[in-house]
């Protein structure tokens, strides 16, 4: 399982594969018997779930940065990175693509993870995602409405929705391309994961070193566990 500021995703795991991937909510989750289940779990949102599928009979891992990892850290302040991009990272590092890796998960917040070619997680970035986005301009402005998130392109909104969808869609893709720029100018080698729960409002893949995957963290979930089950 992984739960995330917006949505819990939940895979089933067979044989070292993926057979089922669904969304939940952490209230209908906890509607389903979960007695003698395993359940790895990756939780940035709530300290309370875990103890709450315990009382449902489930068995529950979950995940902390002190587990080992397939990869080293030259992140100073490792206990405090979100479980889901050391999720991330660790899905890289066990990834068949060599060199430097970046993943780049785009959910309530965009982030950025680096992994180098030596298998050492670097760090990345932070900054709000679409509906972090919306509703800030919401929030402080007195009056400006509250968007919802949709795929949008034009470049000059002719009305007050559209220059918000265009100020904040085309705002998070600037400044996902110029990232990317970045990152390709100062490594060489670069592969790219795209992940996340708002990725398919965006196209970044028409660059062949760009790769969708939108069960990252779940499979980097899996690799954990299976490295502290052994």
């Amino acid at each position: 399982m992984d739960l995330g500021n917006t949505a819990l995703k939940i895979a089933v795991f067979q044989n070292e594969t993926i057979k089922t991937v669904y969304r939940s909510n952490q209230e209908d989750c906890l509607k389903l018997d979960w007695s003698n289940k395993l359940i790895v779990l990756s939780n940035v949102a709530s300290k309370e779930f875990s103890s709450a599928l315990f009382e449902k009979g489930a068995k529950v891992l979950e995940i902390t940065t002190d587990y080992s990892a397939s990869f080293t850290s030259a992140y100073k302040s490792i206990d405090s990175l979100g479980i889901d991009r050391f999720c991330n990272v660790e899905a890289m590092a066990n990834s068949e693509h060599k060199g430097n890796l970046l993943c780049i998960d785009i959910g309530t917040c965009v982030k950025f993870d680096l992994l180098d070619s030596m298998k050492i997680y670097r760090g990345g970035s932070i900054s709000p995602g679409i509906d972090l986005r919306f509703k800030s301009l919401n929030d402080y402005t007195a009056r400006l409405p509250l968007e919802k998130k949709t795929a949008y392109k034009s470049l000059i909104g002719n009305s007050t929705k559209d220059s918000i969808l265009s100020g904040v869609i085309l705002g998070i893709e600037a400044e996902i391309l110029k990232r990317i720029e970045w990152y390709e100018a100062e490594f060489d080698d670069l592969t790219i994961f795209v992940t996340g729960g708002d990725a398919s409002y965006f196209d970044f893949h028409q660059k062949s070193n760009i790769f969708a995957d939108e069960n990252l963290t779940l499979k980097g979930i899996y690799s954990i566990f299976c490295k502290h089950a052994h």
